[in-house]
């Protein structure tokens, strides 16, 4: 067993192929953590110190905790917090024990000056990590503490949307039968982007209709942040993992999605719409609606609504799944 630690850019070009068969057998294992989503990351948004900590069985990549130290001394996952909904170290259960205490053996040998504290967030509770690093970290004399973040609706998927509707309370869905009938009767469509493709004018389509859709919004795209999201949106999409919906009326955009399609789990991962305009048709609720029976048709076995605890997830079925936060003071 070795541990390596890699810290240029060029060695994410390197890892490619191994970094993709491990993921296929981590225990959490969705958009954020594939090669392409991160190293895009830490092209746009990397500062501070890279730091991919590989564990080796022989030739083997067996586990991957990448890292990277910022400009406070403060250890963090690579992705940061705002664009990503799930961090953890690539590991399969099988490995899972002997991984993380290899990667905490590396993250102690490293000099105290290159990180003084950690913050490790968005770890699901379906994984053990951070038991394992509160348990290990504390073996090594280190403050620790882990707290319960935000939460990450999902929902179970049956094999009809029929089914689904049935699985929601009676008032809701009369509520999405009602504006499903109200929209059959204007001139709408529902369009749906699936196919991996260089073309990026459904990212541009997208990132306009979010840009109008609330000021909070508006104001997460400012100040360079736009163009390094589009960046990423283009490079998930290349790559056939990003996909999107709109709703439109006369040729025009009501309402948009953008979602991830990975292991027969779909992941909303953001939206946008224009507040000012065809209200009353509710395209927000109806193009959600259609995105679950195309979920359904397409064979996904899991909706995940992702983090937040906003009121129309759990309308739409989700049940909470929690994140945890973990942080670590060395001194």
């Amino acid at each position: 067993m070795r541990v390596i630690v890699r810290r240029s850019y060029d060695d994410f070009v390197l890892m490619k192929d191994d970094w993709h068969k491990l993921l296929n057998d981590s225990v959490v294992a969705t958009p954020f953590q594939t090669f392409e989503f991160q190293q895009e990351w830490w092209q746009n948004f990397g500062t501070g110190e890279l730091l991919l900590v590989c564990v080796y069985e022989g030739e083997k990549l067996i586990g991957l905790s990448s890292m990277y130290v910022d400009e406070s001394n403060v250890l963090r996952w690579l992705g940061g917090e705002d664009i990503v909904d799930y961090q953890d170290v690539i590991v399969s259960k099988a490995n899972s024990d002997l991984v993380v205490a290899h990667v905490l053996d590396c993250l102690s040998s490293l000099e105290l000056d290159e990180w003084q504290q950690a913050e490790l967030v968005n770890i699901p509770e379906w994984s053990n990590t951070f038991s394992q690093f509160k348990k290990l970290a504390t073996t090594k004399g280190w403050t620790v503490s882990c707290s319960l973040d935000v939460v990450c609706p999902q929902l179970d998927l049956p094999d009809s949307f029929e089914s689904y509707l049935g699985q929601l309370s009676g008032k809701q869905r009369r509520e999405i039968r009602r504006k499903l009938r109200r929209l059959n009767s204007e001139d709408v469509s529902t369009i749906f982007v699936t196919e991996s493709c260089a073309d990026t004018s459904s990212v541009q389509d997208f990132v306009a209709l979010m840009e109008v859709s609330s000021e909070a919004k508006s104001d997460f795209l400012s100040g360079g942040m736009k163009d390094r999201f589009i960046n990423i949106l283009k490079v998930m999409q290349k790559v056939g993992l990003l996909q999107f919906c709109f709703l439109k009326l006369n040729n025009k955009n009501l309402a948009t999605y953008a979602y991830f399609s990975m292991n027969d789990t779909l992941y909303l991962y953001n939206s946008g719409y224009n507040p000012s305009e065809y209200a009353s048709l509710s395209p927000g609720w109806v193009l959600l609606a259609k995105l679950f029976e195309h979920a359904i048709n397409t064979g996904h076995k899991r909706f995940d609504f992702m983090r937040g605890n906003e009121g129309y997830k759990y309308k739409f079925g989700g049940i909470d799944q929690q994140l945890v936060r973990i942080m670590i003071d060395r001194e």
